[in-house]
């Protein structure tokens, strides 16, 4: 399979559109408030998780709605998270899991693993949720550790938006890198 960066072009290319923010906008916004930001940032994971954590609690309060794809970067990053991931695995349409598979991926319903070794995707940590009445994107990539500054911690520069046509933006990407493990999404003005 040929895995050009197809998603860090597009990355690239959707990050000037958003405006940019820091952490601190996390300790002044509700969860509500977030659903109804677009913005660029660099955060740290604490930062990165607080994010991933409000679309997990979007799946989860909606139960059969949407599919969710989140990466880990590495399969073994998703332990800590397995009381929460068992939920939205749970609550989700389907769940696809992207990382490189340095362990095996726990059983959970509904969930799919994509292996993503070899590819630019180990870099990047995106949680989606995306069905109808739900769509949240959070995609960034990790600071190589060369670009950071000596002993400042795992950092992410990304977007954040809960526009439906950029989820299924990222989808259709990850779609065409892994046809036969993620199917095409369904256009924002099908869904009903």
């Amino acid at each position: 399979m040929n895995h050009k960066d197809i998603l860090g072009n597009f990355f690239r290319r959707m990050m000037p559109l958003y405006p940019p923010r820091t952490e601190a906008l996390l300790r002044r916004t509700s969860p509500s408030d977030l659903q109804r930001l677009t913005f660029r940032y660099i955060f740290t994971v604490d930062g990165m998780t607080e994010i991933s954590h409000m679309i997990e609690g979007l799946i989860t309060a909606s139960p059969g709605v949407s599919e969710s794809h989140v990466s880990f970067q590495y399969v073994s990053r998703i332990a800590p998270q397995m009381d929460r991931y068992k939920l939205v695995a749970q609550a989700s349409r389907g769940l696809w899991v992207y990382g490189v598979p340095d362990v095996a991926l726990p059983e959970l319903p509904n969930t799919a693993c994509v292996d993503t070794s070899g590819t630019p995707l180990e870099n990047y940590w995106y949680v989606i949720a995306y069905g109808l009445g739900i769509s949240a994107t959070l995609l960034a990539e990790e600071i190589t550790p060369e670009e950071r500054l000596p002993g400042e911690p795992r950092m992410y520069e990304g977007f954040y938006t809960f526009e439906a046509d950029t989820a299924y933006q990222v989808l259709a990407v990850l779609h065409q890198l892994f046809p036969e493990k993620v199917p095409p999404p369904t256009m924002p003005e099908r869904m009903a």
